[in-house]
Parts: structure tokens; C-alpha cells; sequence
């Protein structure tokens, strides 16, 4: 069971080592989904309009695969709010940018009003401490081990390559790892 969940990691940094990424983006669902299959959904929408947009494709078919394009781990972590409600929300770490954006507020801008305003499901709130979209720089020493301290909590949930515990954080299904 440690080997697998090692093995994901190696993947992640592998990935990383490769293409360092360049944002921390967190998405909230308008919806609350309680389910990753949800938030994984909403999320597979919010990727592929990023990816057609970004490489001016027309249509899923047409997106190059990665690394001929910006690449993306995601993760679906969960949440415990009011009433003891589990709730899920999306972190993306944006690598292989080729300096697309410069700026966080670009960055905000394009996912939020460009790429959000198709996405029905995305929460459209910009007040403080309830944001649909949030954008960061990506931090090496923060956000390196941000959503994996999280699968060390969750040493029995593990994930294999083609099948996904619904408890587990890591999307694999939307996620571009470099393989070994």
C-alpha cells in the first residue's frame, strides 16, 4: 500500500522535476458538490475550455497532448462546512505556462472572466474568503506538499493508475503526469 501511494508521488515529482509549476489556482463550485466525481466533472469543463482556449483549438480532439501544451495536477480536496457537510473544491498547480501569464492578476482575469464565464458551475463570488477562483504564484516550499500532506492522511485511500478510491484527493483522470 506505501509502495503505490510512494509510486503516485514519484509521478507528481517527476512531472514537477520536469515542468516546475508556475500558478496555484483553487476553483469553488457554485453547486457544493459532496461527491470528487462532481467536483471532478465540473473540473474536466473547466480544463478542456482552458486547453482549447489556450492552444486555439476547436474542439477536444484538436488539444495537443502534454507537454505540447500547458499542463496541470489537479487535486479534489475536501472541505467540512457548516451542519459537518462535506464539500469538495479543486487546487490545479499550472506548469509548462511558457510564460502566458506574468502576472497573477492575468492569470485571474483569464480563468475567471475568459474561461469562468463559461462554466456554469464555477462560483462566480469575489468576496473575500469565498472566491470562485483564487490565483498564486506557485510557491516550491508551500504548495510543493500542499494537497500531498493530505494523501499522507489518507494512508488507506490509495490510488492506482486506472482506478480512483472516491476519497482520494489526487484526479489522476485530469491531471497530466509524465510517466517514470
Amino acid at each position: 500500500m506505501t509502495n503505490l501511494n510512494t509510486t503516485t508521488k514519484k509521478w507528481i515529482w517527476n512531472t514537477w522535476n520536469q515542468y516546475q509549476p508556475d500558478w496555484f489556482v483553487t476553483l469553488l463550485w457554485n453547486d457544493l458538490p459532496t461527491s470528487e466525481i462532481t467536483s471532478s466533472s465540473h473540473t474536466r469543463h473547466f480544463r478542456n475550455l482552458t486547453l482549447r482556449k489556450t492552444t486555439g483549438s476547436n474542439s477536444c480532439s484538436e488539444i495537443p497532448d502534454f507537454p505540447d501544451r500547458l499542463g496541470m495536477t489537479v487535486f479534489q480536496e475536501r472541505t467540512e462546512s457548516q451542519g459537518n457537510k462535506v464539500t469538495f473544491h479543486t487546487h490545479l498547480h499550472f506548469f509548462n505556462t511558457q510564460g502566458r501569464w506574468k502576472y497573477e492578476g492575468e492569470v485571474y482575469y483569464y480563468l475567471r472572466h475568459v474561461i469562468g464565464s463559461k462554466v456554469m458551475k464555477l462560483l462566480k463570488s469575489d468576496t473575500p474568503g469565498n472566491q470562485g477562483v483564487v490565483v498564486k504564484p506557485w510557491n516550491e516550499d508551500h504548495h510543493k506538499y500542499y494537497n500531498l500532506k493530505e494523501m499522507n492522511r489518507q494512508k488507506k485511500k490509495i490510488l492506482t493508475r486506472y482506478t480512483q478510491d472516491k476519497d482520494l484527493l489526487l484526479d489522476i483522470k485530469n491531471s497530466d503526469l509524465l510517466p517514470l
